[in-house]
Parts: C-alpha cells; structure tokens; sequence
C-alpha cells in the first residue's frame, strides 16, 4: 500500500517574481491561474514537457478569450520542491 500524498513545495525564484509583477499590470486574473497551474505543478511536475537538453520544464496554460492569455511557465522540480524560474505571456497570445 503506497504512503500518504506529499505535495511539493512551490518555491518561486526572484526573477519568476519580477516577472510575474510585471504581467500582472495586464492579467487581470493572474493569481487565479498560477493556482491552478501551481496545484497541478505540486502533485506532477513530471505531467509537463521537458525541454530537450535541460533539465528544466515547461508548462503551458491556454488562453481564454478575452482577458486570460496563454502562459509559458519554466521549472525545475525534485522530490520535494518545484522552484519557478521563469513566467512569460505566450508569443501566441499577443
């Protein structure tokens, strides 16, 4: 029988913050979608595209017309942590 379900620690990495108060001047739900996307980020890292030859991950968030873009988000994880590195409004979305 497998333990109790540990979820990762979400560790945002300062330039992952500089760059999320920037995009928030023009998301207005920003916090709404880095919950979602945090929560599913904490249970299963693994679930998102490695980027070839790194060892780094991206998460991808879809649009939703009018006022949420698509998002690129850059992580890293191990056993315990996912640590953001990175935020960016998807080049499709402008």
């Amino acid at each position: 029988m497998a333990g109790p379900f540990k979820a990762r620690q979400i560790i945002e990495e300062s330039e992952f913050k500089d760059e999320k108060i920037r995009i928030s001047r023009s998301v207005k739900r920003l916090d709404e979608i880095l919950l979602g996307i945090t929560w599913v980020l904490a249970r299963k890292p693994e679930s998102f595209d490695k980027v070839t030859g790194l060892d780094l991950y991206l998460a991808k968030t879809e649009a939703i017309p009018p006022d949420i873009p698509a998002l690129y988000i850059w992580f890293w994880f191990d056993d315990n942590e996912v640590h953001l590195l990175s935020i960016e409004r998807s080049p499709k979305s402008e």
